[in-house]
């Protein structure tokens, strides 16, 4: 009897991992931690170790997560090379433990485990024949020509060697955020998007996305030669101009814990996704007298840095409907304190998430602060009373029936004049990023929006004639009143650059009405003017920068007769809808250069002021690194712009260099 409860036992865990390894790499979404999926997977190693007579044939331990698609869009791959995951620990005495068995003298690589997608880049006679996902294991899917639009991996080696390399495929945070800026917000973190670029349907649109590739281990073919250790073969890399992760060292292992210390400290620094560290020995013949198990090699371990997490209540579910419509289910928690800060809400994504953890009101969960930023609930450790909390079929605020937009997983609601959606559009108008009009926040917005005096964005500009009766409200008085009024007066002065991607059209951000500047359109005048044409799309397409989903978005909105009237109001209202030009100077130390921008600055908040003084003295602005841009001004946190320029050989300038040249050239900064 006992034997048949441990043999349904493993079975169940069996089950569960599949189900937590398919929504991690099938679904990008994973459900646990990585910490609870190792206590799981561990829970079964060990059952099988003392039940070997039970093992299934089909068991997770012997192979590895699969992020293989269903889908006819990519052929499949046999790996030449066991494609295996790595064994994690979340201490430093579980990795010292491993170290002390595996040899404390010996030397170790420690690197940056990156958290992307996993590809193994296959080499023919130098040249780069196959980008393959790691699939199985065994087999993946064939994604040569998305990864071919990653500029930083070469096409051709200055070698005609065969050589297999895995890497990870990523996005830098600055990268996500302007690229996911652009769409509205709709992409949940970088790993994710990543990992559903290297699978689009079209190369074309990858080529907009701004992946980036590090490589971390070389496989030989033919053999490794004087190729000893894993330093040398990294270096290899290198020499083929193959793109390294930054702070990779080798150490003792008794020097190991003080490293591993040192990588912590920084972590949180870095401008990519990290989830931990990679430990491997560095003496690749010894790698070869370890070898693997059909899951691990034997030889390396991954080090992960656990989220921060506390146990609390759920006292309620609330579904807030964001500016686009989209429904997020937001859990407010018992307070507890959580990295330093007090928490009462979490997020709880949507449905999917909800019932995968099967939460509901009342019950007992863990949370975290995911890359200690974002507070989420982790785990169901107590169900609550009430059952698994289903969102509501009909929108909490406008009571019109919910729906999926475009494949996505996330409930939206699709009606324009939805109360909430109204209210977060004012909201994200008045943003410092956007129009920044002091003094007007969730709390004033709120208020006249029930008042009747503000119900979409047009009506600011009304906001004066209500003057005397927002002086009587509790809270307000006259200064806090003239403060709201001439920041309404004062966002007059923005123009077209600024004022239409405040209005929160789909696809106009910032980036985008920038390039359609740069292309002639710079005014709301020429743009309606070209959505009225009958090939207005395929116009658009044909700049450089705009895709057909850009196009047609631009097309669609701009001819919606509510959107124009808008635009009408705002025009009437005074508002400039005209991209001003830039103030001229006879002194033109620029003249001929084109500048792109990238990253932040000390001196120069926004960072467009930099390239304001460059235009103003001959130069001229561009919004992305081509082989037209002649000069890269860039900041702390540089993005791909910066990758791309060095690779194009412009000439880089960083902040201290740009303030001596305009010292230089007597050009005062205002």
């Amino acid at each position: 009897m006992k034997l048949e409860k441990v043999s349904l036992e493993m079975r169940d865990l069996e089950t569960a991992i599949r189900k937590h390894q398919y929504f991690y790499y099938l679904e990008n979404s994973p459900k646990i931690k990585d910490k609870e999926f190792d206590i799981l997977f561990q829970k079964l190693k060990k059952l099988e170790e003392k039940y070997p007579d039970l093992i299934s044939e089909s068991s997770p331990t012997k192979l590895v997560g699969s992020d293989l698609s269903s889908s006819g869009d990519f052929a499949k791959f046999k790996h030449k090379i066991p494609v295996l995951s790595l064994e994690n620990t979340y201490n430093l005495d579980e990795l010292m433990e491993w170290v002390n068995k595996t040899g404390l003298d010996e030397n170790y690589s420690v690197e940056w485990k990156i958290d992307g997608a996993s590809i193994v880049l296959y080499y023919n006679q130098g040249i780069l024949t196959n980008a393959v996902t790691r699939g199985s294991g065994g087999v993946g899917d064939d994604v040569t020509d998305n990864i071919k639009t990653i500029e930083s991996i070469p096409h051709k080696l200055s070698s005609k060697i065969n050589l297999y390399v895995r890497g990870e495929v990523f996005m830098n945070f600055s990268d996500f955020d302007d690229f996911n800026e652009e769409y509205g917000g709709r992409f949940a973190n970088p790993r994710n998007l990543t990992a559903g670029s290297i699978k689009h349907k079209y190369a074309s649109e990858v080529a907009k996305r701004p992946l980036r590739l590090f490589v971390y281990d070389a496989f030989f073919p033919d053999g490794r030669g004087k190729i000893v250790t894993n330093s040398l073969a990294l270096q290899k890399l290198k020499d083929f101009k193959l793109p390294l992760a930054p702070d990779s060292i080798i150490v003792s292992g008794s020097k190991l814990s003080k490293t591993v210390e040192s990588f912590r400290k920084k972590k949180d620094s870095m401008g990519f996704p990290i989830d931990g560290l990679v430990i491997k020995l560095d003496d690749l013949r010894k790698r070869d007298a370890l070898g693997e198990t059909s899951h691990s090699p034997r030889w390396a371990r991954a080090y992960k840095f656990d989220a921060l997490i506390q146990e609390t209540t759920i006292e309620e579910i609330i579904p807030q409907v964001g500016r686009t419509g989209k429904i997020t289910p937001r859990a407010r928690v018992k307070p507890v304190k959580l990295a330093g800060t007090t928490v009462t809400y979490a997020t709880l994504h949507n449905q999917d998430y909800i019932n995968e953890l099967g939460v509901g009101i009342g019950a007992k969960v863990r949370i975290s602060k995911r890359g200690e930023i974002i507070p989420a609930v982790e785990e169901v450790v107590e169900p609550g009373l009430q059952g698994i909390f289903q969102l509501p079929k009909k929108c909490p605020s406008c009571k019109s029936i919910l729906s999926k937009v475009d494949e996505s997983v996330d409930l939206f609601c699709t009606n324009k004049n939805c109360p909430e959606r109204e209210r977060h559009s004012i909201l994200f108008f008045c943003q410092k990023k956007q129009m920044d009009i002091d003094g007007l926040g969730v709390k004033q917005i709120d208020l006249f929006y029930d008042k009747g005096w503000v119900r979409n964005i047009g009506d600011l500009y009304d906001l004066h004639t209500k003057k005397d009766q927002i002086e009587t409200l509790e809270g307000f008085g006259a200064k806090s009143v003239k403060i709201i009024l001439e920041g309404i007066e004062k966002s007059k002065n923005k123009d077209l650059r600024i004022l239409l991607p405040s209005i929160g059209l789909h696809e106009l951000g910032h980036k985008v009405v920038e390039i359609l500047i740069e292309n002639g359109y710079t005014s709301i005048e020429s743009l309606l003017d070209l959505v009225k044409k009958p090939d207005a799309a395929e116009e658009l397409n044909s700049i450089h920068g705009i895709g057909p989903r850009t196009a047609q978005a631009i097309v669609t909105q701009l001819n919606d007769k509510t959107i124009q009237k808008l635009i009408n109001k705002l025009m009437n209202s005074g508002l400039n809808f005209r991209a001003a030009e830039s103030e001229k100077s006879d002194h033109r130390p620029f003249e001929g250069q084109a500048w792109c921008v990238t990253g932040s600055f000390d001196r120069f908040q926004p960072r467009d002021t930099a390239m304001d003084l460059i235009v103003k003295h001959g130069g001229r602005k561009v919004t992305s690194v081509s082989s037209k841009t002649t000069h890269l001004l860039y900041g702390e946190g540089a993005g791909s712009k910066l990758d791309k320029a060095k690779e194009l050989g412009l000439q880089i300038i960083n902040e201290s260099e740009f303030l001596n040249i305009l010292s230089k050239e007597n050009i005062l900064i205002d």
